[in-house]
């Protein structure tokens, strides 16, 4: 085990300068994640109980199948109010539909979105639901991305 970890911390030392080259801490800790599960199903299937070993669910596994709405348990979902969704859970869903609408025509920040969707869809996403998303969409050249002169990006068609 003591071996594995001065390996594994030698390895992540590494990458770091590269990990932290990316702005987004999501990013930083999906690829930490996928790096993490790489090693955990390397060192598996070289195990001889890997055929018997099934994981349970995490945020890791999520492209194995869609991710099923879980029930609002948390203080923080309760004081949302049963009506609402996890933070990321539909967030892609409501973007494409601001971006598929006029809302887009006026710079928008990720501030204002978030403020739209509790608006229009009565649900609160968090911000960071979609810094991703909006990214890509402004690579791909859906949305046109700029900072503001506050320092934030804004998004618009």
């Amino acid at each position: 085990m003591q071996k594995n970890f001065q390996e594994l911390k030698r390895q992540l030392a590494e990458l770091s300068e590269t990990i932290n080259k990316f702005e987004s801490e999501a990013v930083q800790l999906r690829i930490v994640e996928l790096l993490f599960d790489q090693t955990r199903d390397t060192k598996l299937a070289l195990e001889e109980g890997a055929a018997a070993y099934e994981p349970g669910p995490s945020r890791s596994r999520r492209s194995e199948g869609a991710e099923k709405p879980r029930p609002a348990t948390s203080r923080a979902a309760k004081q949302r109010g049963a009506d609402s969704l996890p933070s990321a859970s539909g967030a892609v869903a409501a973007l494409a539909k601001l971006v598929d609408s006029d809302y887009f025509s006026k710079k928008r920040t990720i501030g204002d979105i978030v403020k739209q969707c509790q608006e229009e869809y009565g649900v609160q996403y968090k911000s960071n639901a979609f810094s991703g998303p909006l990214s890509r969409l402004a690579k791909k050249g859906a949305l046109k991305r700029e900072k503001s002169s506050e320092g934030n990006y804004v998004y618009f068609k």
